[in-house]
């Protein structure tokens, strides 16, 4: 228990309560099983990790300040290619129609959100990330259902109406 040394039981119960639910707070929980006696398997068994996680977790709350400890280190990444006003800018034009912005289609598609903002912004974004953007503008991605060209759409209905659903068991 050589890890937790520095760091009182009552320390511990005070900063849990600080916490919402989430990995900081399992951290936590670990160091106050520890701190109780509990094993390290027992320990990993019951956080859902290995051994080797536990005492990751239990090294932090001695290298660092208990108040940090539990949280992992900011990550570096690389900043938004479109940021502040444009990116709200962005933002304001994909809840208008395409159309109102001069385009033909309808509705925004990923596509057209890349040609969009490559022509806008001078930014050019993987397709994957389109759809992130989409998200993060609040709108949700639809697609249109094909239909085959001899589908007779009496029949559809007709069918839809004598078959039996099952019901979910």
């Amino acid at each position: 228990m050589s890890r937790l040394d520095g760091v009182t039981l009552e320390e511990l119960y005070e900063l849990k309560g600080q916490m919402d639910e989430g990995k900081p707070r399992e951290r936590v929980l670990a160091a106050i099983g520890r701190k109780q006696g509990d094993h390290l398997d027992t320990l990993a068994e019951r956080h859902g990790v290995v051994e080797k996680t536990i005492r990751n977790w239990l090294d932090r709350f001695q290298e660092e300040p208990i108040e940090q400890a539990p949280y992992d280190a900011p990550r570096p990444g690389s900043p938004a290619k479109i940021e502040g006003q444009d990116r709200e800018q962005l933002f304001e034009q994909l809840q208008q129609p395409p159309t109102e912005l001069g385009y033909e289609q309808q509705a925004w598609s990923a596509k057209l959100l890349l040609y969009h903002v490559k022509e806008e912004y001078g930014v050019e974004y993987h397709e994957n990330y389109a759809y992130e953007l989409l998200r993060e503008a609040g709108l949700s991605l639809r697609t249109a259902r094909p239909q085959h060209h001899e589908a007779d759409p009496e029949e559809k209905v007709e069918f839809q109406q004598t078959v039996e659903k099952n019901s979910p068991n």
